[in-house]
């Protein structure tokens, strides 16, 4: 099968490669954070380490408490809005209107607190629309 530039798939537990040193290991889900050392160490390598679409997370913050680890692409849903960053950008808070469309309330350099956005953005959302800022079906009036 042809890979691409791909030059080696694996399991965890599979041996390392001693000539790929500084291989990039990309990991699809790979569960809780104690897991990422785990699988870091069993593949040898001290190239970058990836991980995609983690669904599990050991924190109620945005993205990992671990300092060496950076999150690159982030979005989570908070109640009335979203927490957004692209690597290198800013993290983001966005407010979510009535009509369904996204405003950028505030821009952050470093990773904020999840409680200091959720506050800001629930705030705004009940300052400028009350308890109209809910998703409703037109024409049903019933919630989405």
């Amino acid at each position: 099968k042809k890979r691409g530039s791909v030059s080696r798939l694996g399991v965890v537990g599979s041996s390392p490669n001693p000539n790929k040193k500084k291989e990039t290991i990309v990991c699809c889900n790979p569960g809780g954070e104690e897991n990422w050392d785990r699988i870091r160490k069993a593949s040898g390598s001290e190239g970058p380490f990836i991980v995609l679409n983690n669904a599990y997370s050991t924190t109620y913050g945005l993205g990992n408490k671990r300092a060496d680890y950076e999150e690159a692409y982030y979005v989570k849903r908070i109640s009335k809005g979203w927490i957004y960053r692209s690597f290198p950008g800013p993290w983001e808070a966005y407010l979510e209107r009535p009509d369904c469309k996204v405003e950028l309330l505030k821009s952050y350099r470093t990773k904020p607190e999840l409680r200091e956005c959720a506050e800001l953005v629930r705030t705004e959302s009940f300052k400028r629309f009350a308890i109209n800022n809910d998703r409703w079906t037109s024409g049903f009036g019933g919630r989405l």
